[in-house]
């Protein structure tokens, strides 16, 4: 069970655009009617990094591309990058989270929009701990915000009563839920190939069988390489599936070599016609895109139930 790739990258560094001229990479995404709006991450001169935009087709082919980035680094939490952005619509608002680098720390921070041209700015979500790989579920279950992120090695979530809550949590929320994470951790390295840590990719999605995580995994040689798991629909912090193998790992020239080599990171999906199109950064240096057929992927997880 893998995914196949369409032919080639789908997005590429611009070399007349400073602030995209070193690489694109790990694009967040969501479809809108025929339509997938993109928002990557882009890289100028020193790793200096902002988010783009890009509209596209069912395809992959590029309609619209912006010349200037979209959310640019204006704290002084961000002034190295924003980066690895995820999208997610929730009540008609379209939700950003993504990492802000200053050079030493990353942390997770916030964005809205509700028609990728204006932007609002919620800064850092989180305490001044190392975390990344963060998201919502689409859709609140058991009447909870579920809110993903990863404190290496593994993958947690954590619970909201609102979306306000997550964005301006009350004082002593992350300090009561930071010592006792063990509790809400979901998903922890178990197979070789995701050995060293694992880091949840696009937001989740919604099906009969479960909700359906694609995820990265890393191991001892810092190859990443992508996994699928399928969690309960009513209690989603249950793994009730797990396929062994990654479904996609770098196996062509732009994900074998690049800025940072053997890299394929899943950010992105959208469904068309029950086909799941997956778009992911390759090597730290372009985007490219990979299907499977959406019922293929779950039959494959279905005989890996736990």
């Amino acid at each position: 069970m893998k995914l196949q790739r369409v032919e080639g990258p789908i997005l590429e560094p611009i070399q007349e655009h400073v602030w995209e001229s070193r690489a694109v990479l790990n694009p967040g995404t969501v479809r809108e009617g025929d339509f997938v709006h993109m928002l990557y991450r882009a890289v100028e001169g020193d790793n200096l990094s902002t988010l783009g935009y890009a509209k596209l087709d069912r395809e992959g082919n590029i309609i619209e591309r912006r010349k200037q980035p979209v959310i640019k680094r204006t704290g002084v939490y961000e002034s190295q990058g924003c980066e690895d952005p995820r999208i997610i619509k929730f009540n008609g608002i379209y939700y950003i989270f993504y990492s802000a680098y200053d050079g030493k720390e990353v942390r997770i921070c916030a964005a809205s929009t509700d028609d990728f041209i204006n932007y609002k700015k919620y800064g850092v979500i989180l305490p001044d701990i190392w975390d990344k790989d963060a998201m919502i579920f689409p859709e609140p279950v058991g009447k909870k915000i579920i809110f993903i992120h990863r404190i290496e090695p593994n993958i947690q979530f954590a619970y909201f009563d609102n979306i306000e809550q997550l964005l301006f949590p009350d004082n002593g929320y992350w300090e009561k839920y930071l010592p006792d994470l063990e509790k809400y951790t979901v998903l922890k390295p178990e197979f070789d190939w995701e050995k060293r840590k694992v880091g949840a990719g696009p937001p989740p999605i919604k099906t009969d069988h479960g909700w359906l995580l694609i995820y990265h995994g890393v191991d001892d040689n810092l190859i990443y390489r992508a996994g699928v798991a399928l969690l309960d629909l009513e209690s989603p912090d249950k793994v009730i599936a797990r396929y062994p193998y990654p479904i996609l790992e770098p196996e062509r020239d732009y994900e074998q070599k690049g800025d940072v080599p053997n890299v394929v990171f899943p950010e992105g999906t959208a469904i068309f016609d029950n086909k799941l199109y997956v778009y992911y950064g390759g090597a730290d240096k372009v985007i490219s895109l990979a299907t499977i057929e959406l019922a293929e992927l779950l039959d494959g997880l279905e005989k890996y139930k736990k």
